[in-house]
C-alpha cells in the first residue's frame, strides 16, 4: 500500500479533486484533509492555507501523520516564462525562494543559510510527467516561491533574479524544503492562472476555477501511473 499526499493552498484548488472522487474528510490539526482509498494506494488531499509557513506546517504534519511515499503540490501559479500562457501546466524540476537574501554571507540569492541553493523535483516523478502526451501545454522547469503575490512592479525584479523561472507561487519551495528534510519524493504540478502582470489579481480571480481543474486533471494522470 502506497500513500500519495496532495497539498493545495486554497479550497478552489481542492474542489476539482473532491468533485470527481469519493474522498472522506479526516481530522487534522492544520487546514483541512481528506482521504481516498483507491485500490492499493491511499491519497491524502489537504487544503493547507496560502503562504510558505502554512504550507510548510501542513507538509510536516502530514508527513508525520501519513508517512507518504510521494508529495505533489497542486493548484495554480503565476506565469513568468516567455512561452508560458494562462492554462498551461508547469511542473517544477527545481525550486527556489523568490525573496530569500543572505548574499552578504556568500549564499546565492534565494538560498536559506545552511540549506541547498535550490531543491529538486523527484527524477522518477519527472520522468512520468515527461511521458504524458495527453497535454501539449506542459512545461518542466524552475518554480520560485515567496511571501508576495508576484504582480506589477515585483515581476521584473523576480524575472531578473531568476531568469530561468517558469512560474511563481507562495508554497511549493517551502513544501520542497520539508520534503527534502524528510527524504520524501516531491513534485509540483500547477496550472497558470495569470502572467504576473499588473492585472494579475483580477486574472487570478477570473481563471482560478478553470486552472485548478486543469491542474487536478494533470495530477490525476500522474497518480494513475504510480
Amino acid at each position: 500500500m502506497s500513500t500519495i499526499l496532495l497539498l493545495a493552498a486554497m479550497a478552489e484548488e481542492t474542489a476539482p479533486f473532491l468533485a470527481g472522487h469519493e474522498f472522506t474528510e479526516v481530522e487534522t490539526r492544520h487546514g483541512r484533509a481528506w482521504r481516498l482509498d483507491d485500490g492499493d494506494r491511499t491519497i491524502v488531499l489537504t487544503t493547507c492555507g496560502i503562504g510558505l509557513v502554512n504550507s510548510a506546517a501542513s507538509a510536516a504534519l502530514a508527513i508525520q501523520t501519513w508517512e507518504p511515499d510521494q508529495i505533489i503540490s497542486v493548484g495554480s501559479a503565476g506565469g513568468l516564462g516567455v512561452d508560458v500562457r494562462v492554462g498551461d501546466i508547469i511542473v517544477g524540476d527545481t525550486y527556489r525562494y523568490a525573496d530569500a537574501d543572505t548574499t552578504i554571507f556568500g549564499y546565492e540569492y534565494g538560498q536559506v543559510p545552511s540549506m541547498p541553493a535550490f531543491y529538486v523535483g523527484d527524477d522518477a516523478l519527472l520522468a512520468l510527467v515527461r511521458e504524458d502526451a495527453a497535454d501539449t501545454t506542459v512545461h518542466v522547469g524552475e518554480i520560485v516561491s515567496g511571501n508576495s503575490f508576484v504582480a506589477g512592479d515585483i515581476t521584473p525584479v523576480v524575472r531578473k533574479r531568476f531568469p530561468k523561472a517558469l512560474a511563481a507561487d507562495m508554497e511549493s519551495t517551502a513544501i520542497a524544503q520539508i520534503a527534502h528534510g524528510f527524504g520524501v519524493p516531491f513534485i509540483c504540478v500547477r496550472s497558470i492562472s495569470d502572467l504576473c502582470a499588473p492585472s494579475a489579481g483580477d486574472d487570478f480571480k477570473d481563471n482560478i476555477d478553470d486552472v485548478a481543474a486543469r491542474s487536478a486533471a494533470a495530477v490525476w494522470r500522474l497518480i494513475e501511473k504510480l
